[in-house]
């Protein structure tokens, strides 16, 4: 009976961001629920350190999501 109990609840899964500056380069990087809200974050499929200071290549921007019609 426990097992259905956490059946229902949802996984909440961190997503992966990356901060730009002006030039288009890797500044930051950010795992978490929701989008940060200050500067120009991209969501990216994974956190890399070797994108710091060099720009993002283009296989690390993750999917938009779409949504249902």
């Amino acid at each position: 009976m426990r097992f259905s109990v956490f059946g229902f609840k949802g996984v909440q899964r961190y997503r992966h961001f990356a901060l730009l500056d002006t030039q288009g380069r890797c500044i930051a990087l950010k795992s978490c629920e929701g989008m940060p809200r200050n500067g120009d974050w991209v969501q990216v499929n994974a956190i890399n350190p070797a994108w710091l200071n060099r720009a993002l290549p283009a296989r690390a921007l993750a999917e938009p999501a779409t949504s249902p019609l």
